[in-house]
């Protein structure tokens, strides 16, 4: 079963490409700048990245409990504008005792020789008012993967709030391969949600 921001975020890297299709909606870049945007503080308190999936038929969703970001971020300067999203693997938690026994083991995030994945945006552009999607990196295991995620951000003053969502392939991303490469008892999909709280630097 796959854990990850993947979000975000999560989260929060072979190409896969989300199951959804609003990232593949028409989008114009911003003109390039060469200054940064502005930088981000997450709010960890109200901030999560969650993940759902179907286990033994059965709905388990889960959480990372440990993972923390760098964003810097301007819907007027999106060409200085980038995210990367580090989460601790073997914080995958969903209360449910066979996915939770089965989360850190090598056959699927193998937390003990990867601690850590990770998701870095290559690009990010505007499809829409306060509608994004970012072309990113997601690192899982050692390997890399393109996953866009769209976006949505609303910023009031100084305090930003993102919401995204990204729907992965667990096969693709060779998660569970040894126990159910068939999703005979896990499902090969896997739905990230990214909530984000942030205040500006």
């Amino acid at each position: 079963m796959l854990k990850v921001l993947t979000v975000a975020a999560l989260a929060l890297a072979a190409l896969i490409a989300p199951l959804n299709s609003a990232a593949e909606q028409p989008g114009k870049k911003a003109p390039a700048s060469k200054a940064a945007a502005a930088g981000w503080t997450i709010d960890a308190r109200q901030s999560r990245i969650a993940f759902s999936t179907k286990w033994a038929g059965n709905g388990v969703n889960g959480t990372f409990r440990q993972w923390s970001g760098d964003i810097k971020f301007d819907p007027n300067n999106l060409a200085g504008s980038q995210a990367v999203i580090t989460i601790m693997t073997g914080s995958a938690f969903t209360g449910v005792k066979e996915p939770d026994d089965n989360l850190a083991t090598a056959d699927w995030l193998d937390a003990r020789k990867f601690p850590t994945a990770r998701y870095a945006t290559q690009s990010i552009r505007s499809v829409g008012p306060g509608r994004y999607v970012a072309e990113g990196i997601l690192t899982v295991k050692g390997m890399n993967y393109r996953v866009p995620l769209p976006f949505t951000v609303a910023i009031s003053g100084n305090v930003a709030t993102m919401t995204g969502q990204v729907k992965l392939d667990r096969v693709a991303l060779k998660l569970g391969l040894e126990s159910d490469s068939g999703a005979e008892w896990v499902a090969r999909e896997t739905v990230v949600n990214v909530a984000v709280r942030a205040t500006r630097k």
